[in-house]
């Protein structure tokens, strides 16, 4: 802490010392005139009495007048020195704290008095600067400091500041063989002629923010060069604008440059099947920053084509600001993979009807169906008759002809809910689903359709002989049906759907053996009957419990 210039006790003492000598002067004349007229008798001198008194009088008027003033002003030139001292203390203790927080901000000060080309930083400041405490420099020393490739732009921009009063920048400077980077901002004063006379600014270590900025501005560079070559198509957006897209994107929705789909909105690109899902996900990520998973959707080209894609998004910082990065995967060509698997697996290829595994699950849906419902269901087994002697004298290639001819003609004859199935050969298989309630009505729709189904296939078959010496040739060939049924209900739950199966197959042979070409209900389907309703009277007791 400063040492204040003079206690109250001194000053005191000065001001008594004064009041004093000047009472000692009165009084020291008066004295005189005293001895004089002690010693001159002389009726010239008798006028020096009262005068004699008339000094000693002022002298003690003066004497008590200057000691109160003595008092006063003592008494105010204490409280001053007093709120000196005090203004001393705090202006040392800001100074310290002002110190103390250049450091933590690893930031100085400066000022420069511009004629005598003299620069003072502050303790700090000369830290940063890699000076000894205290050092003074001038313009030309602080530019040994700059490293060279960067000196002549220092240079430039104080010349700039000295015309236009402030000076902001960052440059590198050499501390210890060591390079960092600065920042100087300043501020000059102008004399009234316009000549800059000072000036106050501030330097601070930014070398930390800039390796992480240029880290950053590496990082981006990465990011953009791995998405420039990623075959996977990429957009950035925010609020739905696009941002930015790759090459993947351009060539994946059809765009023939960048400005097509940047002037787009993502919305603009998604199915409107998917619309809705496709918003709600946008609205989790602006909320979350985790990467979505993966999900499947349809968006559309510029020319308005559908494309199958896989679509995962996460929030990023673009630009400075919130985006999201959308990844698209074309799987359109996977997509056409799963359906013709899908299609081997549960379709017939000749016909394109379900086969006997997709049969098997549809049939096991339709018992639980009706076990919920209620209802009765009905499966049909159907067995063409005359088929052989077609595939014996004109080939399989025909006949095969003749089987998806047959398999157009049960489809039209029943529901889009029912099923009509191959089941090999010339065997099919028509399931109907959601029948009535009541057993009756329900045997009454599957007689119904099983006779439009007789009725369909027995209609002459108009067939082309594939001939290529003469295209033309057809043959006509009449090829019947024999169908078995059996009418299921809840209770059917006790027998699989291979039971069921076989109780329709077996009526089917029953109708062959009554002649072909007509139809034979399951014995097994007057016992659902019984079944049904024992099983419905059941459920309905223990539901009254």
């Amino acid at each position: 802490m400063s040492k204040p210039v003079g206690t109250p006790v001194d000053r005191e003492a000065g001001w008594a010392l004064l009041v004093y000598a000047m009472a000692a002067l009165v009084a020291g004349s008066g004295l005189v005139l005293m001895l004089l007229q002690a010693r001159t008798a002389s009726a010239r001198l008798d006028f020096l009495a009262p005068v004699t008194l008339l000094v000693l009088g002022l002298t003690t008027g003066l004497m008590v007048f200057i000691s109160r003033a003595n008092r006063r002003q003592i008494a105010q030139l204490n409280a001053m020195g007093e709120e000196l001292a005090d203004y001393a203390a705090l202006l040392e203790q800001n100074t310290d704290l002002l110190e103390r927080a250049q450091n933590v901000a690893n930031m100085g000060s400066w000022a420069s008095d511009i004629p005598a080309d003299d620069i003072t930083p502050s303790p700090q400041g000369c830290k940063i600067l890699g000076l000894p405490a205290g050092s003074h420099i001038r313009f030309e020393d602080y530019l040994g400091l700059v490293h060279e490739e960067d000196r002549a732009d220092v240079k430039s921009a104080w010349k700039d500041a000295l015309k236009q009063g402030t000076f902001d920048g960052e440059h590198r400077i050499l501390v210890n063989g060591q390079q960092h980077w600065v920042r100087h901002k300043g501020e000059l004063e102008y004399e009234p002629g316009g000549q800059a006379v000072s000036a106050l600014g501030i330097v601070q270590d930014i070398t930390e923010q800039k390796h992480m900025r240029m880290a950053l501005k590496n990082s981006e560079a990465r990011y953009r060069t791995l998405i420039e070559w990623t075959p996977d198509a990429v957009l950035v957006h925010r609020h739905t604008q696009i941002m930015y897209a790759n090459p993947a994107a351009l060539k994946l929705f059809g765009a023939p440059d960048l400005y097509s789909l940047l002037r787009k909105h993502t919305t603009d690109l998604i199915h409107p099947v998917d619309m809705d899902s496709q918003r709600t996900r946008m609205l989790r990520l602006g909320s979350d920053e985790a990467p979505s998973t993966p999900a499947e959707a349809r968006c559309i080209k510029l020319d308005g084509s559908p494309i199958d894609v896989e679509v995962r998004g996460t929030a990023i910082e673009f630009d400075g600001e919130p985006a999201v990065h959308v990844s698209i995967r074309d799987i359109t060509q996977r997509k056409l993979l799963e359906h013709e698997i899908r299609q081997l697996a549960f379709y017939d290829t000749l016909t394109q009807l379900p086969n006997r595994r997709l049969l098997d699950d549809r049939l096991s849906q339709a018992i639980n169906a009706n076990r919920r419902s209620g209802g009765f269901g009905a499966l049909m087994f159907l067995d063409l008759d005359n088929f052989k002697p077609l595939n014996d004298t004109y080939g399989h290639g025909v006949g095969d002809l003749l089987l998806k001819e047959a398999a157009q003609r049960l489809k039209a004859c029943v529901r889009e809910m029912d099923t009509v199935a191959r089941f090999g050969g010339d065997e099919f298989v028509v399931l109907l689903t959601e029948l009535d309630t009541d057993w009756q009505k329900s045997r009454q729709f599957a007689e119904t359709v099983a006779l439009k189904i007789k009725t369909a296939m027995a209609k002459p078959y108009s067939l082309p002989l594939q001939d290529p010496s003469n295209p033309a040739l057809r043959v006509e060939h009449r090829c019947t049906a024999s169908i078995g049924v059996m009418v299921f209900s809840s209770a059917s739950s006790r027998a699989s759907a291979q039971d069921l199966t076989k109780w329709a197959d077996a009526a089917m042979y029953q109708a062959k053996n009554e002649g072909r070409n007509r139809i034979c209900f399951s014995e097994h389907s007057a016992t659902e009957l019984v079944d049904h309703y024992f099983f419905n009277s059941y459920k309905t007791s223990s539901e009254k419990g």
